[in-house]
Protein backbone atom coordinates (compact mmCIF):
# COMPACT_ATOMS: atom_id res chain seq x y z
CA UNK A 1 0.00 0.00 0.00
CA UNK A 2 0.92 3.61 -1.11
CA UNK A 3 1.67 6.26 1.51
CA UNK A 4 3.50 9.24 1.01
CA UNK A 5 6.28 10.80 2.86
CA UNK A 6 4.02 13.41 3.48
CA UNK A 7 1.83 11.53 5.36
CA UNK A 8 4.51 9.46 7.10
CA UNK A 9 6.08 13.07 8.48
CA UNK A 10 2.86 13.98 9.52
CA UNK A 11 1.55 10.20 10.71
CA UNK A 12 4.82 10.37 12.64
CA UNK A 13 4.77 13.58 14.07
CA UNK A 14 0.91 13.77 15.69
CA UNK A 15 2.27 10.54 17.06
CA UNK A 16 5.01 12.25 19.09
CA UNK A 17 2.86 15.24 19.97
CA UNK A 18 0.73 12.30 21.17
CA UNK A 19 2.98 10.41 23.44
CA UNK A 20 4.67 13.65 24.30
CA UNK A 21 1.08 15.09 25.42
CA UNK A 22 0.35 11.84 27.30
CA UNK A 23 4.21 12.08 29.13
CA UNK A 24 3.37 15.55 30.28
CA UNK A 25 -0.33 14.58 31.33
CA UNK A 26 0.74 11.26 33.80
CA UNK A 27 3.51 13.71 35.07
CA UNK A 28 0.95 16.47 36.23
CA UNK A 29 -1.16 13.52 37.14
CA UNK A 30 1.17 12.39 39.42
CA UNK A 31 1.82 15.85 40.39
CA UNK A 32 -1.27 17.02 41.26
CA UNK A 33 -2.51 13.65 42.81
CA UNK A 34 0.97 14.10 45.54
CA UNK A 35 -0.23 17.23 45.70
CA UNK A 36 -3.77 15.88 46.77
CA UNK A 37 -1.82 13.34 49.35
CA UNK A 38 -0.14 15.91 50.90
CA UNK A 39 -3.02 18.19 51.49
CA UNK A 40 -5.71 15.58 52.16
CA UNK A 41 -2.43 14.00 55.35
CA UNK A 42 -2.57 17.85 56.77
CA UNK A 43 -6.10 17.68 56.85
CA UNK A 44 -6.32 14.93 58.42
CA UNK A 45 -3.72 15.45 60.95
CA UNK A 46 -5.63 19.04 61.52
CA UNK A 47 -8.41 17.39 62.06
CA UNK A 48 -7.01 14.80 64.62
CA UNK A 49 -5.22 17.73 66.76
CA UNK A 50 -8.54 19.74 67.00
CA UNK A 51 -10.83 16.68 68.08
CA UNK A 52 -8.02 16.21 70.54
CA UNK A 53 -8.00 19.70 71.85
CA UNK A 54 -11.72 19.33 71.76
CA UNK A 55 -11.61 16.45 73.60
CA UNK A 56 -9.06 18.37 76.10
CA UNK A 57 -11.25 21.55 76.22
CA UNK A 58 -14.34 19.27 77.41
CA UNK A 59 -12.23 17.14 79.90
CA UNK A 60 -10.67 20.97 81.46
CA UNK A 61 -14.08 22.32 81.63
CA UNK A 62 -15.55 19.51 83.66
CA UNK A 63 -11.91 19.41 85.99
CA UNK A 64 -12.58 23.55 86.45
CA UNK A 65 -15.95 23.02 87.17
CA UNK A 66 -15.90 20.56 89.47
CA UNK A 67 -12.82 22.90 91.46
CA UNK A 68 -15.15 25.67 91.34
CA UNK A 69 -17.61 24.37 93.23
CA UNK A 70 -15.20 22.86 96.06
CA UNK A 71 -12.18 25.41 96.36
CA UNK A 72 -13.16 28.26 94.57
CA UNK A 73 -9.82 30.14 95.92
CA UNK A 74 -7.82 28.29 93.43
CA UNK A 75 -9.95 29.71 90.68
CA UNK A 76 -7.66 32.93 90.69
CA UNK A 77 -6.14 32.80 87.28
CA UNK A 78 -2.53 32.01 86.62
CA UNK A 79 -1.19 33.89 83.73
CA UNK A 80 2.19 33.32 81.36
CA UNK A 81 4.21 35.48 79.66
CA UNK A 82 4.07 34.17 76.15
CA UNK A 83 5.62 36.50 73.13
CA UNK A 84 5.78 39.38 75.59
CA UNK A 85 2.11 38.82 76.23
CA UNK A 86 0.24 37.62 79.40
CA UNK A 87 -2.01 34.47 78.70
CA UNK A 88 -3.27 32.25 80.09
CA UNK A 89 -2.92 28.24 79.24
CA UNK A 90 -6.34 28.32 77.56
CA UNK A 91 -5.68 31.24 75.37
CA UNK A 92 -2.07 29.64 74.64
CA UNK A 93 -3.60 26.55 73.48
CA UNK A 94 -5.95 28.29 71.23
CA UNK A 95 -3.42 30.87 69.68
CA UNK A 96 -1.36 27.68 69.13
CA UNK A 97 -4.63 25.91 67.22
CA UNK A 98 -5.15 29.37 65.25
CA UNK A 99 -1.29 29.00 64.12
CA UNK A 100 -2.10 25.53 62.93
CA UNK A 101 -4.99 25.93 60.72
CA UNK A 102 -3.32 29.26 59.48
CA UNK A 103 -0.35 26.97 58.39
CA UNK A 104 -2.89 24.71 57.04
CA UNK A 105 -4.42 27.45 54.94
CA UNK A 106 -0.86 28.56 53.82
CA UNK A 107 -0.73 25.28 52.57
CA UNK A 108 -3.31 24.88 50.70
CA UNK A 109 -2.73 27.67 48.69
CA UNK A 110 0.71 26.78 48.17
CA UNK A 111 -0.69 23.65 46.78
CA UNK A 112 -3.36 25.43 44.32
CA UNK A 113 -0.63 27.94 43.43
CA UNK A 114 1.44 24.99 42.12
CA UNK A 115 -1.30 23.27 40.61
CA UNK A 116 -1.94 26.76 38.94
CA UNK A 117 1.91 26.71 37.81
CA UNK A 118 2.29 23.26 36.61
CA UNK A 119 -1.21 24.15 34.07
CA UNK A 120 0.83 27.38 32.67
CA UNK A 121 4.32 25.34 32.52
CA UNK A 122 2.10 22.14 30.63
CA UNK A 123 0.34 24.79 28.62
CA UNK A 124 3.62 26.75 27.47
CA UNK A 125 5.61 23.51 26.87
CA UNK A 126 2.44 21.99 24.70
CA UNK A 127 2.85 25.57 22.97
CA UNK A 128 6.43 25.59 22.54
CA UNK A 129 6.09 22.10 20.86
CA UNK A 130 3.23 22.68 18.80
CA UNK A 131 5.32 25.50 17.62
CA UNK A 132 8.36 24.03 17.17
CA UNK A 133 6.25 20.88 15.31
CA UNK A 134 4.79 23.22 12.76
CA UNK A 135 7.99 24.91 11.56
CA UNK A 136 9.81 21.35 11.65
CA UNK A 137 6.50 20.91 9.19
CA UNK A 138 7.25 23.97 7.09
CA UNK A 139 10.72 23.39 7.15
CA UNK A 140 10.04 19.53 5.61
CA UNK A 141 7.63 20.35 3.06
CA UNK A 142 9.82 23.42 1.79
CA UNK A 143 13.16 20.66 2.08
CA UNK A 144 12.01 17.43 1.48
CA UNK A 145 8.72 17.22 0.62
CA UNK A 146 8.19 20.14 -2.29
CA UNK A 147 11.55 18.64 -4.23
CA UNK A 148 10.11 14.83 -4.14
CA UNK A 149 7.00 16.08 -5.34
CA UNK A 150 8.70 17.59 -8.03
CA UNK A 151 10.72 13.93 -8.95
CA UNK A 152 7.72 12.01 -8.98
CA UNK A 153 6.19 14.78 -11.13
CA UNK A 154 9.15 14.34 -13.84
CA UNK A 155 9.20 11.35 -13.41
CA UNK A 156 5.31 11.09 -14.34
CA UNK A 157 6.29 12.64 -17.57
CA UNK A 158 8.78 10.27 -17.97
CA UNK A 159 6.93 7.47 -17.72
CA UNK A 160 4.57 9.08 -20.07
CA UNK A 161 7.30 9.34 -22.95
CA UNK A 162 7.81 12.97 -22.34
CA UNK A 163 11.54 13.65 -22.24
CA UNK A 164 11.36 17.01 -22.88
CA UNK A 165 10.30 18.20 -18.91
CA UNK A 166 12.91 19.46 -17.08
CA UNK A 167 13.77 19.89 -13.05
CA UNK A 168 14.05 23.41 -11.86
CA UNK A 169 17.83 24.60 -10.99
CA UNK A 170 18.64 27.57 -9.82
CA UNK A 171 22.20 28.84 -11.00
CA UNK A 172 22.82 31.61 -8.67
CA UNK A 173 22.20 29.35 -5.64
CA UNK A 174 25.15 29.79 -2.55
CA UNK A 175 23.85 26.66 -1.16
CA UNK A 176 23.28 23.57 -2.47
CA UNK A 177 21.97 20.26 -1.00
CA UNK A 178 21.34 16.32 -2.38
CA UNK A 179 18.61 17.51 -4.01
CA UNK A 180 20.20 19.90 -6.14
CA UNK A 181 22.91 17.74 -7.22
CA UNK A 182 20.14 15.04 -7.72
CA UNK A 183 18.01 17.59 -9.61
CA UNK A 184 21.60 18.06 -12.15
CA UNK A 185 21.96 14.34 -12.09
CA UNK A 186 19.00 14.01 -13.10
CA UNK A 187 18.22 16.59 -15.93
CA UNK A 188 21.75 15.72 -17.11
CA UNK A 189 20.39 11.78 -17.82
CA UNK A 190 16.83 13.14 -19.39
CA UNK A 191 19.39 14.95 -21.69
CA UNK A 192 21.11 11.82 -22.70
CA UNK A 193 18.07 9.72 -22.76
CA UNK A 194 16.62 12.21 -24.84
CA UNK A 195 19.62 12.25 -27.57
CA UNK A 196 19.69 8.42 -27.69
CA UNK A 197 15.70 8.48 -28.52
CA UNK A 198 16.19 11.56 -31.44
CA UNK A 199 19.38 8.87 -32.85
CA UNK A 200 16.93 5.81 -32.52
CA UNK A 201 13.99 7.34 -34.37
CA UNK A 202 16.32 8.86 -36.94
CA UNK A 203 17.53 5.31 -37.57
CA UNK A 204 14.52 4.00 -37.11
CA UNK A 205 13.15 6.15 -39.96
CA UNK A 206 16.55 5.26 -42.20
CA UNK A 207 15.77 1.88 -41.68
CA UNK A 208 12.24 2.49 -42.70
CA UNK A 209 12.99 4.30 -45.56
CA UNK A 210 15.84 2.25 -47.20
CA UNK A 211 13.24 -0.99 -46.85
CA UNK A 212 10.61 0.84 -48.37
CA UNK A 213 12.78 1.31 -51.02
CA UNK A 214 13.38 -2.70 -51.79
CA UNK A 215 10.63 -3.31 -54.46
CA UNK A 216 10.06 -6.46 -52.99
CA UNK A 217 7.72 -6.90 -49.51
CA UNK A 218 10.01 -6.69 -46.42
CA UNK A 219 8.32 -8.25 -43.10
CA UNK A 220 10.32 -8.57 -39.82
CA UNK A 221 8.91 -10.89 -36.82
CA UNK A 222 9.83 -11.42 -33.71
CA UNK A 223 9.73 -14.67 -31.39
CA UNK A 224 6.20 -13.75 -30.04
CA UNK A 225 5.01 -13.72 -34.01
CA UNK A 226 4.66 -9.93 -33.52
CA UNK A 227 5.11 -8.03 -36.99
CA UNK A 228 7.43 -5.29 -35.69
CA UNK A 229 8.49 -3.92 -39.59
CA UNK A 230 6.98 -4.32 -42.57
CA UNK A 231 7.70 -1.58 -46.01
CA UNK A 232 5.37 -0.13 -48.47
CA UNK A 233 6.00 -2.88 -50.61
CA UNK A 234 4.57 -5.88 -48.33
CA UNK A 235 1.25 -3.38 -47.89
CA UNK A 236 0.94 -3.21 -51.24
CA UNK A 237 1.21 -7.07 -52.06
CA UNK A 238 -1.31 -8.20 -49.45
CA UNK A 239 -3.54 -5.21 -50.12
CA UNK A 240 -3.31 -4.34 -46.32
CA UNK A 241 -4.80 -0.47 -45.68
CA UNK A 242 -3.89 -0.72 -42.10
CA UNK A 243 -0.39 -0.83 -40.23
CA UNK A 244 0.40 -4.26 -38.60
CA UNK A 245 3.00 -3.35 -36.89
CA UNK A 246 2.76 -4.66 -33.23
CA UNK A 247 -0.10 -7.12 -34.44
CA UNK A 248 0.47 -10.80 -35.17
CA UNK A 249 1.45 -11.90 -38.10
CA UNK A 250 -1.08 -14.13 -39.17
CA UNK A 251 -3.56 -11.58 -39.40
CA UNK A 252 -1.89 -10.17 -42.81
CA UNK A 253 -3.69 -13.49 -44.38
CA UNK A 254 -6.92 -13.47 -42.71
CA UNK A 255 -6.53 -15.91 -39.86
CA UNK A 256 -8.12 -14.08 -36.66
CA UNK A 257 -8.72 -16.98 -34.44
CA UNK A 258 -5.07 -18.29 -34.72
CA UNK A 259 -2.13 -19.03 -36.50
CA UNK A 260 -2.06 -19.76 -40.12
CA UNK A 261 -2.79 -23.82 -40.91
CA UNK A 262 -0.12 -25.83 -41.74
CA UNK A 263 -2.32 -27.76 -44.40
CA UNK A 264 -3.03 -24.42 -46.02
CA UNK A 265 -0.24 -22.78 -45.78
CA UNK A 266 3.77 -23.47 -45.21
CA UNK A 267 4.38 -21.03 -42.52
CA UNK A 268 7.93 -19.56 -42.51
CA UNK A 269 8.19 -18.99 -39.48
CA UNK A 270 7.30 -22.27 -38.18
CA UNK A 271 9.66 -23.81 -40.47
CA UNK A 272 12.76 -21.20 -39.22
CA UNK A 273 11.64 -21.69 -35.44
CA UNK A 274 11.89 -25.58 -36.22
CA UNK A 275 15.40 -25.09 -36.97
CA UNK A 276 15.71 -24.92 -40.46
CA UNK A 277 18.18 -21.79 -41.52
CA UNK A 278 16.59 -20.69 -44.46
CA UNK A 279 12.78 -21.23 -46.35
CA UNK A 280 11.99 -20.82 -49.82
CA UNK A 281 8.15 -21.27 -51.15
CA UNK A 282 5.74 -20.02 -53.41
CA UNK A 283 2.64 -19.02 -51.77
CA UNK A 284 -0.49 -17.81 -53.54
CA UNK A 285 -2.23 -14.90 -51.69
CA UNK A 286 -5.66 -13.68 -52.83
CA UNK A 287 -4.43 -14.94 -56.24
CA UNK A 288 -1.33 -13.41 -56.70
CA UNK A 289 1.60 -15.52 -56.57
CA UNK A 290 4.43 -15.07 -53.96
CA UNK A 291 8.24 -16.34 -53.97
CA UNK A 292 8.60 -15.79 -50.14
CA UNK A 293 12.33 -16.05 -48.38
CA UNK A 294 12.53 -15.78 -45.05
CA UNK A 295 15.39 -16.40 -42.56
CA UNK A 296 16.75 -16.13 -38.88
CA UNK A 297 18.13 -12.81 -37.45
CA UNK A 298 19.86 -13.39 -34.30
CA UNK A 299 20.81 -10.41 -31.88
CA UNK A 300 21.73 -11.87 -28.39
CA UNK A 301 23.18 -14.50 -26.48
CA UNK A 302 20.24 -15.66 -25.60
CA UNK A 303 17.86 -19.00 -27.85
CA UNK A 304 15.32 -16.66 -28.16
CA UNK A 305 16.68 -13.78 -29.39
CA UNK A 306 16.12 -13.71 -32.96
CA UNK A 307 13.83 -11.86 -35.61
CA UNK A 308 12.18 -13.85 -38.89
CA UNK A 309 13.29 -11.92 -41.82
CA UNK A 310 10.32 -12.13 -44.44
CA UNK A 311 10.63 -11.34 -48.17
CA UNK A 312 8.02 -11.24 -50.39
CA UNK A 313 8.67 -11.17 -54.18
CA UNK A 314 5.85 -11.29 -56.79
CA UNK A 315 5.72 -13.48 -59.61
CA UNK A 316 2.63 -12.30 -61.35
CA UNK A 317 5.36 -9.78 -63.16
CA UNK A 318 7.40 -12.63 -64.01
CA UNK A 319 4.88 -14.65 -65.26
CA UNK A 320 3.90 -11.28 -67.56
CA UNK A 321 7.07 -11.14 -68.40
CA UNK A 322 7.75 -14.95 -69.55
CA UNK A 323 4.24 -14.78 -71.41
CA UNK A 324 5.87 -11.38 -73.24
CA UNK A 325 8.67 -13.55 -73.76
CA UNK A 326 6.59 -16.37 -75.21
CA UNK A 327 5.40 -13.98 -77.55
CA UNK A 328 8.24 -12.34 -78.90
CA UNK A 329 10.04 -15.44 -79.55
CA UNK A 330 6.96 -16.69 -81.12
CA UNK A 331 6.77 -13.61 -83.40
CA UNK A 332 10.96 -14.10 -83.89
CA UNK A 333 9.77 -17.72 -84.64
CA UNK A 334 6.45 -16.34 -86.74
CA UNK A 335 8.70 -14.01 -89.21
CA UNK A 336 11.52 -16.26 -89.42
CA UNK A 337 8.87 -18.72 -90.94
CA UNK A 338 7.41 -16.70 -93.13
CA UNK A 339 10.04 -15.06 -94.42
CA UNK A 340 11.68 -18.43 -95.23
CA UNK A 341 8.82 -20.69 -96.37
CA UNK A 342 6.41 -17.81 -98.12
CA UNK A 343 8.57 -17.10 -100.29
CA UNK A 344 9.34 -20.60 -101.74
CA UNK A 345 6.33 -21.64 -101.11
CA UNK A 346 4.13 -18.56 -102.95
CA UNK A 347 7.14 -19.78 -105.70
CA UNK A 348 5.85 -23.35 -105.92
CA UNK A 349 2.04 -21.81 -105.62
CA UNK A 350 2.91 -19.90 -108.89
CA UNK A 351 4.58 -22.95 -110.92
CA UNK A 352 1.67 -25.31 -109.62
CA UNK A 353 -1.34 -22.73 -110.99
CA UNK A 354 0.84 -21.83 -113.87
CA UNK A 355 0.64 -25.60 -115.12
CA UNK A 356 -2.78 -26.00 -113.79
CA UNK A 357 -3.80 -22.50 -115.89
CA UNK A 358 -1.59 -23.59 -118.97
CA UNK A 359 -1.74 -27.53 -119.34
CA UNK A 360 -4.40 -28.58 -117.48
CA UNK A 361 -7.08 -26.06 -118.82
CA UNK A 362 -8.81 -28.42 -121.11
CA UNK A 363 -8.10 -31.16 -118.95
CA UNK A 364 -11.52 -32.85 -117.17
CA UNK A 365 -10.99 -32.59 -113.60
CA UNK A 366 -11.41 -36.17 -113.21
CA UNK A 367 -8.05 -36.71 -114.91
CA UNK A 368 -5.79 -38.60 -111.90
CA UNK A 369 -2.67 -36.54 -112.64
CA UNK A 370 -4.85 -32.99 -112.58
CA UNK A 371 -6.70 -34.20 -109.30
CA UNK A 372 -3.46 -34.51 -107.88
CA UNK A 373 -2.23 -30.81 -108.94
CA UNK A 374 -5.18 -29.92 -107.51
CA UNK A 375 -4.86 -31.61 -104.28
CA UNK A 376 -1.39 -30.61 -104.04
CA UNK A 377 -2.45 -26.92 -104.56
CA UNK A 378 -4.77 -26.72 -101.84
CA UNK A 379 -2.45 -28.63 -99.01
CA UNK A 380 0.25 -26.00 -100.39
CA UNK A 381 -2.32 -22.92 -99.88
CA UNK A 382 -3.05 -24.14 -96.12
CA UNK A 383 0.32 -24.75 -95.84
CA UNK A 384 0.89 -20.98 -96.72
CA UNK A 385 -1.71 -20.33 -93.98
CA UNK A 386 0.33 -21.64 -90.92
CA UNK A 387 2.87 -19.10 -90.87
CA UNK A 388 0.01 -16.57 -91.13
CA UNK A 389 -1.45 -18.32 -87.91
CA UNK A 390 1.94 -17.51 -86.07
CA UNK A 391 2.26 -14.30 -86.91
CA UNK A 392 -1.40 -13.73 -85.84
CA UNK A 393 -1.08 -14.92 -82.81
CA UNK A 394 2.43 -13.22 -82.22
CA UNK A 395 0.74 -9.84 -83.38
CA UNK A 396 0.06 -9.54 -79.21
CA UNK A 397 -1.22 -6.04 -77.53
CA UNK A 398 -3.09 -5.72 -74.59
CA UNK A 399 -5.09 -2.66 -75.78
CA UNK A 400 -6.38 -4.81 -78.77
CA UNK A 401 -9.67 -6.37 -77.79
CA UNK A 402 -11.85 -7.47 -80.33
CA UNK A 403 -14.92 -9.99 -80.98
CA UNK A 404 -13.11 -14.00 -80.92
CA UNK A 405 -14.46 -16.58 -82.74
CA UNK A 406 -13.84 -19.69 -80.26
CA UNK A 407 -14.04 -22.28 -82.72
CA UNK A 408 -11.74 -20.74 -85.38
CA UNK A 409 -9.44 -19.87 -82.94
CA UNK A 410 -9.22 -23.35 -81.17
CA UNK A 411 -9.26 -24.88 -85.18
CA UNK A 412 -5.86 -22.47 -85.53
CA UNK A 413 -4.22 -23.80 -82.41
CA UNK A 414 -5.15 -27.34 -83.23
CA UNK A 415 -3.49 -26.87 -86.48
CA UNK A 416 -0.37 -25.59 -85.06
CA UNK A 417 -0.04 -29.05 -82.87
CA UNK A 418 -1.58 -31.57 -85.35
CA UNK A 419 2.53 -32.32 -86.33
CA UNK A 420 3.48 -32.56 -83.06
CA UNK A 421 0.79 -34.89 -81.88
CA UNK A 422 0.71 -36.96 -84.92
CA UNK A 423 4.33 -37.43 -84.62
CA UNK A 424 3.78 -38.52 -80.55
CA UNK A 425 0.96 -40.96 -82.25
CA UNK A 426 -1.75 -38.77 -80.20
CA UNK A 427 -4.95 -38.60 -81.93
CA UNK A 428 -6.59 -34.86 -81.77
CA UNK A 429 -10.26 -34.18 -81.92
CA UNK A 430 -12.37 -31.56 -81.79
CA UNK A 431 -16.39 -30.41 -80.52
CA UNK A 432 -16.98 -27.06 -80.94
CA UNK A 433 -19.96 -24.62 -81.22
CA UNK A 434 -20.10 -22.55 -84.12
CA UNK A 435 -21.53 -19.29 -82.16
CA UNK A 436 -19.45 -18.64 -79.35
CA UNK A 437 -18.32 -15.65 -79.47
CA UNK A 438 -15.83 -14.23 -76.59
CA UNK A 439 -14.97 -10.21 -75.88
CA UNK A 440 -10.87 -9.98 -75.26
CA UNK A 441 -7.35 -10.10 -76.71
CA UNK A 442 -7.28 -13.05 -79.40
CA UNK A 443 -3.61 -13.92 -78.76
CA UNK A 444 -4.45 -14.34 -75.34
CA UNK A 445 -6.88 -16.66 -75.71
CA UNK A 446 -5.03 -18.62 -77.85
CA UNK A 447 -1.91 -18.85 -75.79
CA UNK A 448 -4.13 -19.88 -73.27
CA UNK A 449 -5.71 -23.04 -75.50
CA UNK A 450 -1.89 -23.57 -76.36
CA UNK A 451 -0.40 -23.81 -73.60
CA UNK A 452 -3.02 -26.52 -72.32
CA UNK A 453 -2.22 -28.73 -75.66
CA UNK A 454 1.16 -28.65 -75.36
CA UNK A 455 1.17 -29.78 -71.21
CA UNK A 456 -1.77 -32.27 -73.06
CA UNK A 457 0.80 -33.76 -75.86
CA UNK A 458 3.78 -33.69 -72.91
CA UNK A 459 2.02 -35.92 -70.94
CA UNK A 460 0.94 -38.02 -73.00
CA UNK A 461 4.51 -39.93 -74.07
CA UNK A 462 3.26 -42.99 -75.25
CA UNK A 463 0.22 -41.52 -77.09
CA UNK A 464 -3.38 -41.19 -76.49
CA UNK A 465 -6.33 -38.53 -77.27
CA UNK A 466 -6.39 -35.03 -76.78
CA UNK A 467 -9.84 -33.72 -77.22
CA UNK A 468 -11.07 -30.09 -76.97
CA UNK A 469 -14.80 -29.19 -76.51
CA UNK A 470 -16.76 -25.74 -76.32
CA UNK A 471 -20.25 -25.43 -75.06
CA UNK A 472 -22.21 -22.41 -74.23
CA UNK A 473 -24.14 -22.69 -71.42
CA UNK A 474 -26.41 -19.40 -70.11
CA UNK A 475 -23.86 -16.13 -70.52
CA UNK A 476 -20.15 -17.98 -70.60
CA UNK A 477 -18.52 -20.27 -72.54
CA UNK A 478 -16.65 -24.16 -70.97
CA UNK A 479 -13.75 -25.17 -72.45
CA UNK A 480 -12.69 -28.38 -71.73
CA UNK A 481 -9.22 -29.60 -72.79
CA UNK A 482 -8.92 -33.17 -72.10
CA UNK A 483 -5.78 -35.93 -72.24
CA UNK A 484 -5.11 -39.72 -71.83
CA UNK A 485 -1.80 -38.69 -70.40
CA UNK A 486 -0.26 -39.82 -66.94
CA UNK A 487 -2.38 -37.77 -65.03
CA UNK A 488 -1.14 -35.40 -61.92
CA UNK A 489 -0.87 -36.68 -57.92
CA UNK A 490 -3.82 -34.85 -56.24
CA UNK A 491 -0.97 -33.29 -53.60
CA UNK A 492 0.66 -31.42 -56.51
CA UNK A 493 -2.56 -30.28 -58.09
CA UNK A 494 -3.09 -27.21 -55.24
CA UNK A 495 0.12 -26.18 -56.64
CA UNK A 496 0.48 -26.47 -60.94
CA UNK A 497 -0.88 -22.74 -61.03
CA UNK A 498 2.23 -21.39 -59.25
CA UNK A 499 5.40 -19.94 -61.16
CA UNK A 500 7.93 -22.19 -61.56
CA UNK A 501 6.34 -25.61 -60.61
CA UNK A 502 6.11 -28.28 -62.51
CA UNK A 503 3.87 -31.77 -61.88
CA UNK A 504 5.37 -33.73 -65.09
CA UNK A 505 7.94 -35.42 -64.28
CA UNK A 506 8.18 -36.40 -67.56
CA UNK A 507 8.95 -33.63 -69.56
CA UNK A 508 11.09 -30.97 -68.17
CA UNK A 509 9.77 -26.88 -68.30
CA UNK A 510 10.03 -24.13 -66.92
CA UNK A 511 6.98 -24.39 -64.75
CA UNK A 512 5.56 -21.28 -66.09
CA UNK A 513 3.02 -22.39 -68.48
CA UNK A 514 0.12 -23.14 -66.27
CA UNK A 515 0.75 -19.90 -64.24
CA UNK A 516 0.75 -17.68 -67.38
CA UNK A 517 -2.77 -19.66 -68.29
CA UNK A 518 -4.01 -18.39 -65.04
CA UNK A 519 -3.11 -15.42 -65.11
CA UNK A 520 -4.36 -14.55 -68.84
CA UNK A 521 -8.03 -16.45 -67.36
CA UNK A 522 -8.16 -14.36 -64.01
CA UNK A 523 -7.28 -11.14 -66.66
CA UNK A 524 -11.03 -11.75 -68.54
CA UNK A 525 -12.52 -12.66 -65.23
CA UNK A 526 -13.00 -16.10 -65.87
CA UNK A 527 -12.03 -19.22 -63.67
CA UNK A 528 -9.83 -22.35 -64.41
CA UNK A 529 -10.27 -25.65 -62.76
CA UNK A 530 -8.83 -28.90 -62.92
CA UNK A 531 -9.65 -32.89 -62.32
CA UNK A 532 -7.15 -35.49 -62.79
CA UNK A 533 -6.65 -38.81 -62.12
CA UNK A 534 -2.87 -40.51 -62.02
CA UNK A 535 -2.70 -42.73 -65.41
CA UNK A 536 -6.76 -42.00 -66.61
CA UNK A 537 -5.89 -37.96 -67.46
CA UNK A 538 -6.38 -34.68 -66.75
CA UNK A 539 -9.34 -32.33 -67.65
CA UNK A 540 -9.29 -28.55 -67.56
CA UNK A 541 -12.04 -26.45 -67.65
CA UNK A 542 -12.08 -22.56 -68.37
CA UNK A 543 -15.13 -20.59 -67.80
CA UNK A 544 -15.47 -17.57 -69.74
CA UNK A 545 -18.13 -15.07 -69.98
CA UNK A 546 -19.71 -14.41 -73.34
CA UNK A 547 -19.32 -11.24 -75.35
CA UNK A 548 -22.95 -9.24 -74.94
CA UNK A 549 -24.18 -9.19 -78.99
CA UNK A 550 -26.67 -6.13 -80.22
CA UNK A 551 -30.01 -6.47 -78.68
CA UNK A 552 -28.65 -8.87 -75.66
CA UNK A 553 -29.49 -7.52 -72.05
Amino acid sequence: MFISLNKKILYSIFAFMLLLGVIFFFIFINFYTQKLQENRDSVYLRNQYVVGLLMDNIRLQSIVSDIAKTEPELMEREYYDFGGKKMDAAQLELSNEQKLSEELRQNYHNSQEAIKTGFKILSISLLVVVLMVLLLIVLLDYWVIRPINRLINISNDVSAGIFSSRLPITKSQVFKDEFDVLYSTFNNMLDSTEQNIEEAKMRETFLQQLIDAIPDGIRVIDNNKNVIMANIAFYNLLKIKTSCIGRKCYLAYGYKNGECPQSHYNCPLRSVIDGNEAFHAIHEVDKIPLYVNASKLKFGPHKNDYYVIEAFHDLSKDVHFSHQQKVSSLAFLSTSVAHEMKNNLGAIRLILEGILENDYKDVADDDKQKKYLIMAHKQLVESIQTPERLLKLAQYSETDINDINVASAVKDIVLMVDYEAKRRGILVGTEMADDVILRGNEADFKMIILNLAQNALKAMPNGGELHISVEKKENHAFINVQDTGIGIEPEKIKHIFEPFYSANSVAKSSGLGLAIVSNLVEKVKGRISVKSKVGKGTTFTIKLPLAIQNGDK
